[in-house]
Formats: C-alpha cells, structure tokens, sequence
C-alpha cells in the first residue's frame, strides 16, 4: 500500500494554498513530519493554527508549511517547514511557498517580506531567492525582500 502512495505523490503536481486561520488545522501526524527533528511546542502549534498559512500540497497531501502575519506594511513569516517528496526538493517546497507569499505581500500593498530566525534553517539557499541577511545588534539577525 504504501509503494502505491509514493506513486500517486510522484504523479501529482506541487501546487499552493493560502488559508486563513479560520482554515481546518492540520492533525498531529502533519506537524510531526513537517518538522521532523526540530521541537515544536505546544505554543508554537497554536500560533500557526491562529495564522494565516501558505500550504504546499502534493495531491491531498501537506509537505510544506510557512505561517506568516501582516504587520505595519509587511509579512513576517515566522515558521517554514518542509517534507521533501520523491519528485520535489526542499528547495522546490520553500521556492513555491515563498513565491506565494512573495504574491500575497505584493497584492496587499507590502514592501517588504521578512523571513524571521525561527522560520530559517539555512540562509544559503534563500539569498539565491533574492533574501538577504540584515544584522541587528539588539535583536539579532533575519533575512528580507524588498519589493520596489
């Protein structure tokens, strides 16, 4: 059974979702594979179920994550995670949801988008996206998007 699963998630293409925090949550068994060895506590759970959240799905299936509020003219993604599948990549995952975000930002009136310390992993591959780190001794670091 579960050789027939990977094949159906080979077959269907990735695609996006935005969903409101009104949007049904996502069960136990999701959290887990989306951030699979990172901690997520309790408290953090419920702050991406009270947010609006950008969804990758390959069929039905979640495989990626990225929780984002609006604030003064911008969006502040605070949490990012991925489960990368037989055809698509990490990279593939975070590329899609950030072009969704990047969209949703731009068609509200936003100027900028900020990727905040708990949302990255590596800043590597997002400054090939066009992020680039800001340093701030007070509060530490964050990448960000500037949109003309």
């Amino acid at each position: 059974m579960r050789a027939a699963h990977a094949l159906d998630l080979a077959s269907d293409p990735l695609h996006v979702r935005i969903v409101g925090a009104d949007a049904p949550t996502l069960g136990p068994g999701d959290f887990r594979r989306l951030f699979a060895g990172r901690s997520l506590s309790r408290v953090r759970r419920e702050r991406i179920e009270r947010s609006t959240r950008a969804l990758a799905l390959v069929g039905e299936r979640v495989v990626g994550l990225a929780a984002y509020e609006r604030v003064a003219g911008e969006l502040r993604v605070f949490e990012l995670a991925c489960e990368p599948t037989l055809c698509f990549s990490a990279h593939d995952i975070i590329r899609h949801l950030l072009d969704a975000i990047e969209l949703a930002c731009i068609a509200g009136g936003g100027r900028r988008l900020v990727l905040q310390p708990s949302a990255v992993v590596a800043t590597g591959p997002l400054e090939w996206l066009g992020y680039r780190l800001v340093s701030d001794a007070c509060v530490g670091g964050w990448l960000e998007k500037r949109f003309a």
